[in-house]
Parts: structure tokens; sequence; C-alpha cells
């Protein structure tokens, strides 16, 4: 019978729950990284003990967490995250323009394939990509300088990059959702972007039909689809 795992993070550390296929005993290890608030934890598909977590402070601010063996231990990883080129700026919440500032990391989403190569998503909304297991980190910058950029503007929480999907049915194909700009979907592995958001209805904003605006919270590809395309 199977095992399960599950990642949790919460804003009191992090957890990994254990249990057999029957989902009826479980063993919990935790809480990893203590009083710190933990805005996502994944792991490698290519590789089950490659764990990576961001954790963050209002006092000691963001830094990301790797373990090589299944969240037994832990080490940091590099840390540094910096827009490429000139930033710009994008709509701050009372529609004046307000510079792009690195806040967190919301989203990690190791490649399907390779375990080195990494994901994440950050506030203010970007893309980023490492190559050598999170030692280093380079903007994927098609994403932020699309064209609409410069009308994102942030929800609530906070301008965040909340989720990237890897397409394991087709290669290259990634989706992003970003609060509050919307959905958005690559088909050369990052390099260049464009909405999805065509059907959404968004009572707040003044257009409810816009191309971007949309505070998509989530975004899921069924099972049933990826068996589908593939």
């Amino acid at each position: 019978m199977s095992g399960v795992r599950v990642l949790v993070g919460t804003r009191k550390g992090a957890f990994v729950l254990t249990s057999d296929g029957r989902r009826e005993r479980w063993g919990v290890s935790g809480p990893h990284f203590a009083g710190w608030e933990i805005y996502h934890v994944k792991g490698s598909p290519a590789d089950p003990d490659r764990l990576f977590a961001s954790q963050s402070s209002g006092w000691s601010g963001q830094v990301i967490q790797r373990s090589d063996d299944g969240g037994a231990t832990w080490e940091p990883v590099g840390n540094k995250f910096s827009y490429a080129g000139v930033p710009g700026t994008h709509q701050w919440y009372d529609g004046t323009p307000h510079p792009w500032e690195f806040a967190r990391v919301w989203h990690l989403e190791p490649a399907l394939d390779d375990p080195d190569t990494v994901y994440a998503g950050v506030e203010d909304a970007g893309l980023f990509r490492s190559t050598d297991g999170g030692q280093d980190w380079q903007e994927l910058p098609g994403l932020r300088c699309h064209g609409s950029g410069p009308s994102w503007q942030p929800g609530a929480g906070g301008m965040c990059l909340h989720t990237i999907i890897l397409d394991p049915a087709k290669p290259g194909r990634m989706y992003a959702a970003i609060s509050a700009a919307g959905a958005f979907r690559s088909d050369d592995a990052g390099q260049t972007w464009r909405p999805i958001n065509h059907g959404l209805q968004s009572e707040g904003i003044p257009d409810p039909d816009a191309e971007v605006g949309h505070c998509v919270h989530r975004l899921a590809i069924g099972r049933h689809a990826q068996r589908r395309r593939g």
C-alpha cells in the first residue's frame, strides 16, 4: 500500500504529515521553523526527498529553506530576488503609480523532471527560477513585463503571484495566477505570457470583462483533463 505525505505551512511553522494509504493514523513532524509564517512548502516530483519552503517574518524578512532528506533537516539557500532591468511601476490601491518592490515568496513550484529547478512566485508579482537547487534566482520578466503590467493592482493581501502550474501533459506550458491581475498562460516555459481571463466576472472592478484586474485566488488542473490531453 502506497504512503501519503502532506506538507503543511501555517502561521506558526511547517509540518510534515505522513500516513499509509488508509489515512487512518498520521505521523506529524514539526513544527519546523517554529514561530515563522510559512507561505508554501512543496516537494520535488523528481526527488521526493527534496523539499522547498518559503518562510517569512515581519521581523526577519524572507528566507527560502531546502531539505534533501524529506524534511528531517533543513538549510537556508539563496534569498536574493532582484527584478530584471528597470522594474517600473504598477498601480497602488488608490490608482497612483507605485514601484515594484519585493516582499516575499508566496509559491514554490519544483520542476517536474529536475530536482534542481524550481520556480518562485513573489510579491510584488513576479516569476523567478532557480536551476541550482534554490541557490541563485533569476527573474523570468516576460510575465511582469506583459503589456498590462503597469495596470496591475494589489488585492487585500498584496499583489502576489500565488499560483504556478506546470502542465504535465504539455512541456513548456505554464499557468500563473496573480491577485489582483488574473490568470495567465505561457506556452514557451515562461518566456512570454497572455491573459486567460475571458469569461470571468468581477463586480469590484469598473469593467467586469476587463482583460486583467480579476482577483483570482487559485488555479488547478483536473486529472481527467491531464489524461485527455496526454
